[in-house]
């Protein structure tokens, strides 16, 4: 069910973590999108992690909802080996729905997919850019933001504790902090104070690969997406190094 995309090593191990598969998952901040070369951070951190290959369910324009389900979906599916795996999960925007549909609902104009099966999908609209709307009829009552809140708090926290039950060391990362161009909001000002807390405490201290790109002036031209070379400058200086702090065996 992941996607091992046969991308060629271009780095040398740095540092190795000591664990042969790296899992990941996300949105555009995450996806590879080229079968041949490395162009974001689970490609860069495989090399310089010293990882034999990436196991990776993310796709662009995911919202959280993507990133939990197919994840779940492809660990039950794959039973990739807890002892030898790190999961990084980069969490998507709390603006974004999407859902398992079928397969005959998808009307085909958003460029990604993600299977569950042959007659299962990902309905995708991607955020602020709205692909797919028009498919997702389940969200045709508009959310409110402290709705929103509460769904994705619900989602993050029960991959938090699926992880942990089986026996899996992970990592959630947060893809952008801060304005952008996108309808992303912070979740915690809409969370009671025990909940808040406990939505801080699962994410990593670190600088996320947005305020890097936006700080060393790797923002891509559309204003949002860090370019490749910031992937590879933030996960040499910021990522990989964490990791090797806190998760190398």
């Amino acid at each position: 069910m992941f996607n091992k995309r046969l991308v060629k090593k271009t780095f040398d191990v740095a540092k190795s973590l000591g664990y042969n598969d790296l899992i990941v998952s996300g949105c555009s901040f995450t996806h590879n999108n080229s079968e041949e070369h490395s162009c974001t951070w689970p490609y860069y951190l495989r090399d310089i992690g010293g990882f034999d290959q990436v196991y990776d369910c993310s796709m662009p324009g995911a919202g959280n909802n993507h990133i939990a389900n197919s994840l779940q979906w492809c660990i039950e599916n794959d039973c990739p080996d807890p002892k030898n795996s790190l999961v990084v999960v980069m969490w998507s925007g709390n603006d974004r729905d999407d859902y398992v549909m079928p397969s005959s609902n998808d009307n085909k104009t958003y460029p990604f997919h993600f299977n569950y099966s042959k007659d299962v999908v990902s309905g995708i609209t991607g955020g602020s850019a709205k692909w797919n709307e028009g498919n997702l009829k389940e969200y045709s009552v508009p959310k409110s933001k402290e709705s929103r809140a509460i769904e994705n708090y619900l989602l993050i926290n029960s991959m938090y504790h699926y992880l942990k039950s089986k026996g899996f060391t992970f990592v959630f990362l947060n893809f952008l902090h801060g304005p952008s161009r996108t309808n992303n909001f912070d979740l915690t000002t809409y969370l009671p104070t025990n909940p808040k807390r406990t939505f801080i405490e699962m994410f990593t201290r670190i600088t996320d690969l947005h305020e890097w790109a936006i700080r060393n002036g790797f923002l891509d031209t559309d204003d949002l997406h860090p370019t490749v070379d910031g992937h590879l400058d933030w996960t040499r200086k910021v990522l990989h190094p964490y990791l090797v702090d806190n998760y190398s065996r």
